[in-house]
């Protein structure tokens, strides 16, 4: 029997999870521990490990521009609305008071409970936290992208604070 070279999380997963852990392999594979796959990262980690340098592969040399992020280093809060700065304000207060497992579907529906409260078009909305979190106008499925984010470190973002 041969020995799987594939492992069974998406391609799409890996890809924004190994860039939201900064390419980090161990940190990749804590990050899709507490997603779904928990049972497939306790199963198949090598093979996550081999795939990732692949993925590194390829975004360093064929992935295009669309599929490529990185955590914004600086914000200016001035390049943000005061209603967009609100809203961030209000996620990040969400945020805190959330329990410690909170996952993607969690903060999917605690920004679109925020999204009519502040008058977002969903687009509108997520474009902003894009902006806010790696500098462009779209990125990985929002909710589950942030539920990966360590918590602090998004709060503060949120904020503008550091």
């Amino acid at each position: 029997i041969a020995t799987p070279t594939v492992s069974r999380v998406p391609f799409s997963h890996l890809v924004a999870s190994y860039q939201a852990a900064l390419r980090d392999e161990d940190k990749t594979l804590d990050i899709i521990a507490r997603t779904e796959y928990t049972d497939v990262v306790a199963a198949e980690a090598d093979i996550i490990k081999a795939e990732l340098s692949y993925i590194a592969n390829w975004l360093d040399k064929h992935a295009p521009e669309t599929v490529k992020f990185s955590l914004a280093e600086n914000v200016n809060k001035s390049d943000f609305s005061e209603t967009e700065q609100a809203l961030f304000a209000a996620l990040a207060a969400k945020i805190e008071a959330a329990p410690a497992d909170t996952d993607g579907m969690w903060f999917h529906e605690a920004m679109y409970s925020l999204k009519d409260e502040f008058g977002f078009a969903p687009k509108d909305m997520f474009s902003a936290l894009y902006r806010v979190i790696i500098g462009k106008t779209s990125g990985p499925r929002a909710g589950w992208f942030l539920s990966i984010l360590p918590r602090d470190w998004l709060i503060k973002r949120l904020k503008f604070e550091g």
